[in-house]
């Protein structure tokens, strides 16, 4: 294992399998270690919410900087994963909202609804969200608010959850 490639954390229930298993083949593909955190082909059943909790836990606990969650919707995993101090979940549609979420909201957790989203699809959304970063393709004024939002997020965080 090289320990010089990112990590990414992935997770899914039952629906999300297929996709989670094109998606984790398409970022090792790309150089990324992809650690899974839900359900796997033929094991024990994992609810929606318990493998958005262990990826976004992990992210919380800076073990990994970015994850993908998958489950019927995406509804479900963005309403857990939102619950962790530090975790910024975004359900995604298309390349602009993929591109937006990391430029514009700092979002460190790309989710996908498996009825929804094609395997095809969701690898361009995971491509688009890669290769922005926070702030691409806003002029300076705003990179400014922007960074004041998300750090503005951060201390709401520290006031609404427990350590």
């Amino acid at each position: 294992m090289d320990m010089n490639r990112e990590k990414i954390i992935i997770g899914s229930t039952r629906a999300g399998l297929l996709l989670k298993k094109e998606l984790t083949g398409h970022l090792e593909s790309r150089g990324f270690q992809v650690d899974d955190a839900g359900m796997r082909e033929g094991g024990e059943f994992v609810p929606y919410h318990r493998a958005a909790a262990a990826v976004a836990r992990s992210i919380s606990e800076k073990r990994y900087e970015r994850g993908v969650l998958i489950c019927g919707t995406g509804a479900g995993s963005v309403i857990t994963a939102a619950k962790f101090r530090g975790v910024y979940p975004v359900h995604v549609f298309n390349t602009f909202t993929a591109q937006q979420a990391k430029a514009v909201n700092n979002c460190n957790v790309l989710v996908f609804g498996e009825w929804l989203t094609p395997p095809k699809h969701a690898i361009q959304l995971v491509d688009a969200w890669l290769e922005t970063s926070f702030t691409d393709g806003v002029d300076e004024d705003w990179k400014i608010f922007l960074r004041n939002c998300v750090e503005e997020i951060m201390e709401m965080e520290e006031t609404l959850f427990k350590p």
